[in-house]
């Protein structure tokens, strides 16, 4: 009987999970099995969450064309995700769960161990040093291989070298090390998990939606915490601000506001990290600092 391997990938806009299902696919073709690759997108704008899928056939066709509400595999690209989604929704029993964290396996351990391995590797880190940028794909590639052996490793070099051309070798650098540096933790006890809430949506009445309601307000899209598309946030130097106001004027959210001693500040509730703040700050007052580490 042919074995169907189905995998879930977790990402943000912008951030590759797209790509990783599309190589991923590409490798299994390599070594001459059927697969699907796919995406499926909410707001198409960068760092919006997207959900990408793969199925992987051993020996025959594969017909389904949903998505992957099952799987036995998810990968999460952007570990600010983990807060916001059910990650581990529908995973199998005997699954695996990779995530891309700064944190030790043990921390991530304590709150995702559940009937699955569990697999953390600091992929962030690995693309910032190989990379130089913050786009973590190729590096979870890596660690996906290793986990699973739904592929073998070697399998990733050509789709990757036709994907990325001139930065092939880098990307396959970043694959290889985190294939390496990934730690996996055994197949864990917990059968049942305490339920998690992840907010429900509220949606605005008739009589907000009049003039001067939250359709003419700041942050309008009161049904979605949008901040949550952030990948990095503008931290303000008191030291540097001289309170002109030129990064609320520009900010195109209408999320930076006064506080009581006359500084701005962003609603990280609404920010969405575009940077355009810093950018047309003058004097230098606002720094992009990457999410995970605010």
């Amino acid at each position: 009987m042919s074995k169907l391997t189905e995998i879930r990938w977790h990402g943000r806009g912008g951030q590759g999970a797209v790509t990783s299902a599309e190589v991923m696919g590409l490798s299994a073709i390599e070594e001459g099995k059927f697969a699907q690759a796919f995406p499926s997108f909410g707001p198409e704008r960068r760092g919006a969450p997207v959900l990408a899928f793969n199925r992987i056939s051993d020996s025959e066709h594969i017909r389904m064309r949903s998505a992957v509400t099952q799987p036995d595999i998810v990968v999460v690209l952007d570990p600010g995700l983990l807060g916001i989604i059910d990650v581990t929704r529908g995973l199998k029993e005997g699954g695996v769960l990779i995530i891309n964290s700064s944190k030790s396996l043990l921390d991530i351990k304590s709150e995702f161990e559940g009937p699955w391995t569990l697999a953390v590797v600091d992929a962030t880190a690995i693309a910032m040093e190989v990379l130089k940028i913050p786009i973590v794909n190729t590096a979870m590639l890596g660690a996906m291989v290793k986990v699973t052996g739904v592929v073998k490793l070697e399998s990733l070099a050509e789709p990757l070298g036709e994907r990325f051309g001139k930065l092939a070798e880098k990307n396959i650098a970043a694959c290889r090390r985190a294939y390496d540096e990934v730690s996996i933790a055994a197949q864990g006890a917990v059968s049942q998990r305490p339920e998690k809430t992840f907010g429900e949506v509220t949606w605005p009445s008739w009589q907000e939606l009049l003039p001067g309601g939250v359709v003419t307000d700041a942050g309008n899209a009161r049904s979605y915490r949008t901040g949550d598309w952030r990948s990095d946030r503008p931290i303000w130097d008191h030291d540097r601000c001289i309170k002109c106001g030129v990064c609320m004027l520009f900010c195109p959210e209408g999320c930076v506001e006064q506080n009581e001693q006359g500084y701005f500040e962003a609603n990280y509730y609404y920010c969405k990290g575009c940077g355009i703040c810093a950018r047309e700050c003058w004097t230098q007052a606002i720094t992009m600092v990457e999410e995970a580490k605010a």
